[in-house]
């Protein structure tokens, strides 16, 4: 095939055009003409001399100026590939990392407590609270009271199963109220508020973070915290205590009908309330709803804050929130637990 003359007046557009085709097989070109070139015009008869698609002598200046290029291609230091990382090295970067995902909560944990206690001086958004309020708590009441009343119904029979060897069904009653009051009625009002309210706190603030909304904030001066945070913390945290309530006198009322059922009367089942159910229950129970939706909340919010910027981060803020909330629910029984066994409670 007949080598391509290179002509001496070439534009730099011209000079991009040869090399987009000088990389093509069968292609030559002869630079025999050519008598001065451009730094993008030496790049290119480099480049040409480097896939072998030149032909003809060049010119003096030019091959001293591409054996210059070559000599300092040559004098270059060749990359090194990176170490590879130990297993010592990596558990120090994994645990690193967890810690300071550790001090992040913390952080967080820190100014939302420092922004609940600084309330009543502060400006504070109580629409956004008071709306928060309404989708967390208000509307998640005829879930609360199915579940409850189905829960309530559940325990009864279950319980009056092994009661009736015994000859014990008359404290079913009983059995149920405890159960309701002091562990069950707040568990599984927090556990339902985490899947409701705390994936849709993570999903609000991740679909926020993915559109960069709270970056605006922080460039404006918001603090992220305080304007979007907080209300939705204050909401979950009163919202708790009155479904906590709601599970558990749907329950009390599932376990008057299967009671009912049963053969006794309600003034039977409402005096083995009396006598099983204490005040210290009550205030027992309304001790962990606080500390639950608090926990709830804050994490939902938590995970949103913390959501990538990627297609899927909404769905995996969401996941987090559940299960860490759930997670966290466990925990903070367990504490409770031993806290009110200590008391004696």
């Amino acid at each position: 095939m007949a080598p391509t003359p290179l002509p001496e007046e070439l534009t730099r557009p011209a000079v991009e055009a040869l090399a987009a085709k000088g990389g093509r097989a069968g292609r030559a070109f002869d630079c025999a003409a050519v008598r001065r070139a451009d730094g993008a015009g030496t790049a290119l008869l480099w480049l040409l001399r480097r896939q072998g698609a030149l032909e003809g002598a060049l010119a003096p200046d030019l091959a001293k100026a591409l054996d210059a290029f070559d000599a300092a291609q040559a004098a270059l230091p060749k990359p090194t590939p990176p170490p590879k990382e130990g297993p010592l090295t990596a558990l120090g970067r994994a645990e690193c990392g967890v810690l300071a995902r550790w001090g992040a909560a913390v952080a967080f944990l820190g100014e939302t407590l420092c922004g609940l206690a600084c309330l009543p001086r502060v400006r504070f958004r109580w629409g956004d609270c008071a709306l928060a309020f309404v989708r967390c708590g208000v509307q998640a009441v005829p879930v609360m009271l199915l579940i409850g009343f189905l829960l309530g119904l559940i325990l009864a029979f279950q319980s009056a199963i092994p009661l009736k060897l015994f000859g014990g069904e008359g404290f079913v009653g009983g059995l149920v109220g405890i159960a309701l009051v002091r562990e069950l009625g707040v568990l599984v009002a927090a556990i339902l508020m985490a899947g409701r309210t705390g994936s849709a706190f993570a999903a609000e603030l991740g679909a926020m973070k993915v559109n960069e909304e709270i970056d605006a904030l922080e460039t404006m001066g918001l603090r992220p915290v305080r304007f979007l945070v907080l209300p939705r913390v204050l909401a979950g945290t009163l919202a708790l205590p009155l479904l906590s309530l709601f599970v558990t006198f749907a329950g009390l009322v599932g376990g008057w009908v299967v009671m009912g059922v049963l053969g006794f009367s309600g003034h039977y089942y409402l005096d083995q309330l009396q006598v099983f159910v204490h005040l210290k229950d009550v205030v027992g129970s309304f001790c962990k709803a606080f500390a639950f939706g608090f926990a709830v909340s804050a994490v939902g919010c938590w995970c949103g804050l913390r959501a990538g910027h990627d297609a899927g981060a909404v769905g995996t803020a969401t996941t987090a929130a559940v299960v860490t909330g759930i997670v966290t629910i466990a925990v903070l029984e367990g504490l409770f637990s031993v806290v009110f066994y200590a008391m004696g409670w």
